[in-house]
């Protein structure tokens, strides 16, 4: 059985259906892919990064468990999101549902090597490149208090496999700029 972590996000609403109502029911959908929610955190409310790019964000971290592979649930993840009526976009668009698989068993996948690569990129070039295998640990995590918050929430003593540090560690050794704050919702 594999553990996993997967962040959650909505700033578009889909039909008669809110933000929240989106994930909400991505959870339910979560189900029927064999990926079973153990854990929820809060639903916290952010502003699109970058700035001005769109709606705010509501946003949440979930602990699940899986017999599928990491690259599997990656796929079922991209299902549920297209289900949702996730489109095909630029980088950071707006969008009614993303699902970003955080951690699997705190693997380093591929390489620890390719995951440098990738957790190094500047934000100019990380709008421009998009990588076409599974990246994991998610090479974003440490930027994005939207993110630790929620993760901090469900799984208090993860450790990032390659930072070695726990998610309130990197909450607390970066400076927040006011656009990351976030409001419980």
């Amino acid at each position: 059985m594999n553990n996993y972590l997967i962040a959650l996000g909505s700033n578009l609403h889909l039909a008669q259906l809110s933000k929240v109502e989106i994930l909400e029911k991505a959870l339910l959908a979560m189900r029927e892919w064999e990926i079973n929610v153990i854990g929820v955190s809060t639903w916290w409310e952010s502003r699109a990064s970058p700035a001005g790019s769109g709606p705010n964000y509501i946003n949440g971290v979930i602990k699940a468990l899986s017999k599928l592979t990491p690259d599997e649930t990656l796929q079922c993840l991209k299902k549920i999101e297209r289900y949702f009526g996730r489109k095909e976009s630029k980088r950071w668009e707006s969008r009614t549902l993303d699902l970003d698989l955080l951690d699997c068993n705190n693997m380093i996948l591929p390489t620890k090597m390719i995951f440098m690569k990738w957790f190094s990129l500047s934000v100019e070039l990380q709008l421009k490149s998009e990588p076409r295998q599974l990246i994991l640990p998610h090479p974003r995590i440490q930027d994005r208090l939207f993110v630790l918050k929620p993760l901090l929430e469900v799984s208090p003593n993860w450790i990032h496999p390659v930072l070695g540090k726990k998610a309130q560690e990197l909450m607390e050794e970066t400076v927040w700029m006011a656009q990351d704050s976030l409001n419980p919702f």
